[in-house]
């Protein structure tokens, strides 16, 4: 257990899939996936689809490079909108990659934002001036971004000497000592909820926090986790779109209407729950499937993550964002994902 009483995202997935009636995870579509993911195997690397935005990324060489990737992990929920024209834009980034462009516009302006200490008391005319967009669009949820920010980086301040490096440390090249550190410190990252009277977690900004450490740093120095197995996929609004998308996952023609039709899906019903449970499952069994199907065909490859998988259909979604736009994705408003 991560947390007491708690169901860690794995187990809760299993759980979540055995009892949803919302959402159906369907083989033949993890087949169809897995074909799709084995034919992007190349010089022993699964090939993530290239999306033009590493000039936005987290720099590796950064002093701060750490506590880059904590703030923007902090920062990264929410930034869907209910039409075209309503799009919070940086640079013509949208999305999660505008975050990333703010942040970095934000750090070649001067502005100390990858310092706990400096964040922590950072006025909110300030914050907003960092995330402010190409047109009068605003970040969604700026109130709650303000909130999380001075949060964590006074906890940061208080209990880890001012930066998160303390924590990386002390997880001791750990993958899910690292997450226990995180979800037990700072509130803003406990993604839990009540199914059918379990406690369950999906801890999508946590995982992907420790992912990013592992991506960016290539599984080195501080990216060095010999657990990073044990990390689920990320689960969010996006990822379960692709995953609809390759048949993967299906929705109830009641769900789907919602979903037409730009319902909000509250954060903690049903519906989300099984959304975001059932996508971690079927990503855990699309894993397995991989690994089955590269020992079967004895295919040299590094290695097949739920992490990497994640970002391999993330990606895939912004680079054929157009066909994929035809289906609906569930659209909650929370600081979880």
């Amino acid at each position: 257990m991560l947390r007491d009483s708690v169901l860690p995202p794995a187990e809760s997935a299993t759980f979540i899939s055995e009892h949803a009636k919302q959402v159906e995870i369907h083989y033949k579509g993890i087949n169809k996936l897995c074909e799709q993911m084995i034919s992007s195997i190349s010089g022993k690397k699964l090939i993530i689809p290239e999306i033009e935005a590493s000039s936005t990324q987290p720099l590796l060489g950064h002093t701060q490079a750490v506590d880059w990737i904590f703030v923007t992990d902090t920062l990264n929920f929410c930034f869907w909108s209910l039409g075209e024209d309503k799009k919070w834009t940086v640079d013509g980034h949208t999305g999660y990659c505008a975050l990333e462009a703010a942040l970095h516009k934000a750090v070649k302006n001067g502005y100390n934002i990858t310092s706990p200490k400096y964040y922590s008391q950072m006025p909110r005319d300030k914050i907003i001036e960092v995330f402010k967009g190409d047109t009068e669009e605003q970040i969604p949820l700026i109130e709650e971004r303000i909130s999380v920010l001075h949060e964590v980086g006074t906890i940061l301040v208080d209990k880890f000497q001012g930066t998160f490096e303390t924590c990386v440390k002390e997880a001791n090249k750990s993958a899910i000592n690292l997450l226990k550190i995180v979800i037990e410190n700072f509130p803003c990252f406990r993604d839990e909820a009540v199914y059918k009277g379990e406690n369950v977690s999906f801890y999508k900004r946590a995982q992907i926090l420790v992912a990013d450490l592992w991506n960016l740093f290539q599984g080195k120095g501080w990216g060095e986790f010999y657990d990073i197995d044990k990390i689920t996929m990320f689960a969010d609004y996006r990822v379960p779109q692709v995953l609809v998308y390759f048949g993967v996952l299906n929705y109830s023609d009641n769900l789907m209407k919602k979903l037409k039709n730009n319902v909000l899906i509250e954060n903690g019903t049903e519906e989300e729950i099984e959304i975001r449970g059932c996508s971690i499952h079927s990503v855990e069994l699309l894993k397995i499937k991989l690994q089955d199907k590269i020992k079967e065909e004895q295919i040299d490859v590094d290695v097949i993550n739920s992490a990497l998988i994640d970002y391999y259909l993330w990606c895939y979604r912004r680079k054929h964002a157009h066909e994929i736009a035809k289906l609906p994705f569930h659209k909650t408003l929370c600081i979880y994902y």
